[in-house]
């Protein structure tokens, strides 16, 4: 007995302490807690002197009703817009690159060169438990010159066929950047018709996008990007246009290997899920691939190479590493893996 009432003891002052300590994280509901305070902001210049500067944001912070660590993420908003992330902090000030707003902005729509109203405000939250609560917006009038460079540094591709949805999936597709053409991006998949896709700048749900204002060959519905059929595809964004592109994939080999270095003579072809070509002689193997709405870019802009029964892609890099190979060899890609072969 004496045991017993040991342990009882023991387990009255776990669930006491446990009480306790649910009291100390105890808050406000959401509808009583104290919103943040945006302060003022002076108005915004931004063009090619100072784009590399920052502009630091501070407010009043939050109040949940108990002592815990707040995380506030910054918004911005065109008129009739929806507002768009840009960074997140804790504590009372966040420091902003003048670059990281103009982007966010241009990715919204502003108008360049032309001074515009854009709605400030911030969101504070504890975690998803307590939910979240938003300050009042301000007015900030900015203007971001044509002569920022305001292209993203990456485009990702997530649909069902392209990661599940899950941004933490492999398959999600990393685009290439054209060389030597900022603000252009490609990728070649194969494609299912009936499954939705579309990208972002980022790897999460901040920002995606299913077009960019002009699209050519493919439909949207219900916040997502369609192919017309299953088949091979090339997919060109082009931020310079506002531009996605998306055809028949075009992919070609080019060098002694396939018989010379014309562009446009040696194509690869599709066999179910893969693409194939059969070298003609010994040599260097080099491919690339091509779009209509490539204008301007030269086959080596848009070259990748098998190493190691990988695709590395050149994207804005030097000349890769130089794969030699003999006579008779097919040559299989398969995108979506991300493999190829040498056989």
């Amino acid at each position: 007995m004496k045991q017993l009432a040991i342990i009882l003891s023991l387990l009255l002052i776990t669930f006491t302490a446990c009480e306790k300590d649910q009291e100390m994280v105890k808050v406000l509901p959401t509808e009583q807690v104290k919103a943040p305070v945006l302060a003022a902001h002076n108005m915004i210049t931004v063009n090619k002197s100072n784009y590399s500067d920052n502009t630091v944001f501070t407010w009043q912070t939050a109040d949940f009703g108990a002592p815990t660590t707040t995380e506030y993420s910054l918004y911005a908003a065109l008129d009739g817009k929806e507002p768009a992330l840009i960074t997140s902090a804790f504590g009372d000030s966040l420091s902003v690159s003048l670059l990281v707003i103009s982007k966010v902005l241009y990715q919204s729509g502003i108008r360049l060169d032309y001074p515009v109203d854009v709605k400030f405000h911030i969101v504070a939250s504890i975690n998803s438990t307590y939910g979240t609560v938003q300050s009042a917006p301000i007015t900030v009038n900015v203007t971001v010159g044509s002569d920022v460079p305001l292209y993203p540094d990456a485009i990702y591709m997530i649909g069902q066929d392209f990661g599940s949805w899950d941004w933490n999936n492999s398959g999600v597709v990393e685009m290439t950047p054209v060389h030597s053409h900022d603000g252009q991006f490609w990728c070649v998949r194969y494609f299912r018709v009936g499954q939705g896709f579309k990208w972002c700048t980022v790897k999460d749900w901040k920002g995606d996008f299913y077009s960019l204002g002009t699209d050519a060959g493919f439909t949207t519905a219900d916040g997502n990007a369609f192919v017309p059929a299953d088949g091979f595809y090339s997919v060109y964004v082009d931020y310079t246009t506002n531009t996605i592109t998306i055809e028949p994939a075009q992919v070609f080999g080019m060098g002694d290997c396939f018989g010379g270095w014309n562009t446009g003579q040696y194509p690869f072809t599709a066999n179910g899920t893969v693409m194939k070509i059969t070298t003609t002689a010994t040599g260097e193997l080099r491919i690339y691939a091509t779009s209509s709405a490539a204008q301007g870019v030269d086959w080596w802009q848009m070259e990748f190479v098998i190493l190691n029964d990988e695709i590395e892609y050149r994207g804005k890099g030097d000349d890769q590493t130089r794969v030699s190979v003999d006579a008779g060899k097919t040559i299989t890609l398969d995108f979506n893996a991300g493999t190829g072969k040498i056989e």
